[in-house]
Parts: C-alpha cells; sequence; structure tokens
C-alpha cells in the first residue's frame, strides 16, 4: 500500500466521523435536526397570526382599559389603570418585538447552519487530497 493510499483512506475514515449529522450525541440528548417545510410553516403561522392577532389584543386591552381609565378619572382606581396600561403596552410592544425576533431567527436559521458547516468544513483543508503530478515516477 501507497503512502497516498494510506493517507487517503484514514481521511476518508476522519471526514467520515466528523460528520455532524451522523455523529450520535450524548444518550438522551436531543439531535440537531432542522426541517425546512416545519420552519417555512412556523414563519408563516407568526406572519398570519399570531403577530397580528398579539397586535390586534394589545389593541383591544388598550381601548378597553382606556375607557376604564376615563371612566373613572379623578379616583384612584382610574390613576391605577392608566399605570397598568403602560406597563402593559410595554409588554405588548416587548412580545411583538421577540415574536419579530423568533420569526426571523426561524428565517435564516438554514443559512447560519450552512454558513456554519462551511465554516466548519474550510477548517479542514489540509484533509483534501492534494494534486497528483502526472510526472513519472521511474528513475
Amino acid at each position: 500500500m501507497t503512502f497516498e493510499e494510506e493517507w487517503a483512506g484514514l481521511r476518508a475514515e476522519a471526514q467520515s466521523r466528523m460528520r455532524l449529522n451522523g455523529a450520535p450525541g450524548p444518550v438522551g440528548a436531543p439531535d440537531l435536526k432542522s426541517s425546512a417545510a416545519k420552519k417555512k410553516a412556523a414563519v408563516s403561522a407568526l406572519e398570519q397570526h399570531v403577530e397580528p392577532d398579539t397586535q390586534a389584543a394589545g389593541k383591544l386591552m388598550d381601548e378597553t382599559s382606556e375607557a376604564a381609565a376615563k371612566g373613572f378619572n379623578g379616583w384612584a382606581t382610574g390613576a391605577g389603570i392608566t399605570e397598568a396600561l403602560k406597563g402593559w403596552r410595554a409588554s405588548v410592544k416587548s412580545l411583538q418585538s421577540r415574536l419579530a425576533a423568533e420569526k426571523t431567527a426561524l428565517s435564516q436559521t438554514h443559512h447560519l447552519l450552512t454558513g456554519a458547516d462551511l465554516q466548519l468544513g474550510g477548517q479542514f483543508s489540509l484533509l483534501k487530497p492534494l494534486p497528483v503530478s502526472p510526472q513519472s515516477t521511474e528513475h
């Protein structure tokens, strides 16, 4: 067996062990799996239902609370409702920002995983075979 043949065999064996999608994880640990169809469905659900419904619920609560605060104007209850409404608006805004961030993250997961895979693969360029020169080995 030549050095090149032995090296090619060792390199192939090492590459097969380095595959992230084929390596077993710790017992009981979840596997890293990604489904483009499920991510697309989740992004669609966020865009079409969750985000608009969250916004609508936030507005409904605003309108109801504002009406109650006006009804209790001049009373401590009215001031309390107004103060609670400030916290509610901050919470709704925070939730909407979080939903938008999650939607963006789901949309970009494929690119993130592919980019990480390519970057990691590039670090193992030494394992790639060297081109064999067409020169004769006869002396």
